[in-house]
């Protein structure tokens, strides 16, 4: 059995893996002032009872790294391997550094490419919404980072009086009547608008056709049905990722 876990900046979403799939998966806050026996307490729930045979960490929260590898330890007797380009990736990675490019976005990837072949872009939408491109080749040529729906919304109400969080629910008016009902379609709709239209722009300068687009993250499902383009919305994107780099390096 594998422990898999995808360390976000919002949430921790930690599963059970055996032979590349997911048979249990646990979330909770990422809350990067816990010592590690906040993340031992949450991650025993998962993995009790269970003999662990190795641990794979997407993390883009370098801050909790440490207590994650502790409490791993301390639960499983297994040190963890944290993702990065040092590992075989299976990609051509052509970021300008290499070093820079997110666990997250190397396991997206990585995991579209094993599933869906490529040409594909890949969106995670979440904190951040990121966009992911790897060519016929296997190069991943790099991408875009854009502030999540969330995210988005959480700014706007903290930079403006009048403004307040509110449920990001879906909405078919495009014209708001109230307060709440503009701030859901400034968000999710505008969102999805805003995915259509760089998925024209990065589509358009790629030689190629048939190229996939996957999706994943917490907001994919609500924003996907609204998008105009196919997209394939795959919420085990990034665990088929760390199961395929665990499977690479043989950890």
């Amino acid at each position: 059995m594998i422990l898999a876990v995808d360390a976000g900046n919002t949430n921790i979403v930690a599963a059970l893996m055996n032979n590349g799939n997911v048979i249990t998966e646990y979330r909770y806050n990422t809350d990067k002032d816990k010592d590690f026996e906040y993340h031992k307490n949450h991650l025993e729930r998962l993995v009790r009872n269970r003999t662990i045979d190795s641990v794979i960490i997407s993390s883009v929260v370098p801050e909790i790294n440490f207590r994650l590898d502790t409490a791993c330890v301390q639960l499983t007797g297994v040190s963890p391997k944290f993702i990065s380009c040092d590992m075989a990736t299976g990609l051509d990675i052509k970021y300008d550094n290499p070093q820079k490019l997110g666990a997250d976005l190397i396991c997206a990837a990585a995991g579209a490419v094993k599933k869906y072949g490529t040409p594909v872009i890949v969106v995670d939408i979440g904190t951040a919404t990121t966009f992911s491109v790897v060519n016929e080749n296997n190069e991943y040529l790099g991408g875009l980072i854009a502030p999540g729906p969330y995210t988005s919304m959480r700014a706007l109400a903290s930079m403006a009086s009048q403004l307040s969080e509110t449920e990001l629910d879906l909405t078919d008016n495009v014209i708001g009547t109230n307060t709440a009902e503009c701030i859901k379609i400034g968000t999710l709709t505008a969102h999805s608008a805003m995915l259509d239209g760089m998925l024209d722009r990065v589509m358009s300068t790629l030689d190629t056709a048939d190229i996939k687009l996957v999706a994943t993250g917490g907001f994919a499902q609500k924003i996907t049905s609204m998008c105009t383009h196919k997209i394939i919305c795959d919420v085990h994107l990034i665990f088929t990722g760390l199961y395929e780099l665990y499977r690479l390096n043989r950890l």
